[in-house]
């Protein structure tokens, strides 16, 4: 029994988007003269498949991930069902971590790509708890991602813009599964999830770096 993740599965805010001002310049036919000109927008834009990506990919190889901890076949569903029992709790927070700024979003990030690093390299039980502890995180930061995005785009855009976000997850999926092919070729399974934990941790990184410039006088 596998459960695999359903991509591009949004959950909805807990409230309706905010309806962004338009501002001078904009060509409402071109959405695209949004995203060049607003950085808070395009920043929103390339966080949607920084958060998405990676862990969405991963997925597709947690029972691998499992199976090498050496547990009877029987037994590799019920942990795959721990991991994803940490999805569904992400989900159902989704509500109050709305209230997370960047740094927030940032220190999210970082923790959960700490605590995929140190379940998979733990290569334990314990250790896929932290996995599940990881997707958690992730699946909370997905949804907070694509809520940011909500709010920076006005209706006209929204469709357009949404969609954009949604193949650039695809895109930087599939070159994650690419990315895991070539590490998976010499590397143990518990060592490429533990490396592919890196790219939250540059992303945490570059949203701590933006809030501590908004927060600038």
């Amino acid at each position: 029994m596998v459960l695999t993740r359903r991509h591009g599965h949004r959950f909805p805010s807990t409230g309706p988007p905010e309806t962004p001002t338009r501002q001078l310049g904009d060509d409402p036919s071109d959405p695209g003269s949004r995203v060049r000109r607003d950085r808070t927008v395009r920043g929103a834009l390339l966080l949607v498949p920084a958060v998405a990506a990676v862990w969405g990919a991963l997925d597709e190889y947690t029972p691998l991930l499992v199976g090498d901890l050496g547990v009877a076949e029987a037994t590799v569903p019920y942990l795959i069902m721990l991991i994803w029992a940490g999805v569904t709790v992400g989900s159902l927070l989704t509500g109050p971590a709305e209230r997370l700024g960047t740094a927030g979003l940032a220190a999210l990030l970082a923790g959960a790509a700490l605590a995929l690093a140190a379940g998979a390299a733990a290569r334990s039980l314990a250790g896929i708890a932290l996995v599940s502890v990881a997707f958690a995180g992730f699946q909370l930061a997905e949804v907070l991602a694509d809520v940011r995005l909500q709010h920076r785009i006005d209706e006209s855009r929204r469709a357009t813009l949404t969609s954009l976000a949604s193949l650039g997850t695809e895109l930087a999926t599939v070159a994650t599964f690419g990315v895991y092919a070539l590490l998976g070729t010499d590397l143990a399974h518990s060592t490429v999830f533990a490396v592919l934990a890196v790219p939250y941790v540059v992303t945490a990184l570059a949203l701590a770096r933006a809030s501590a410039a908004t927060a600038r006088p």
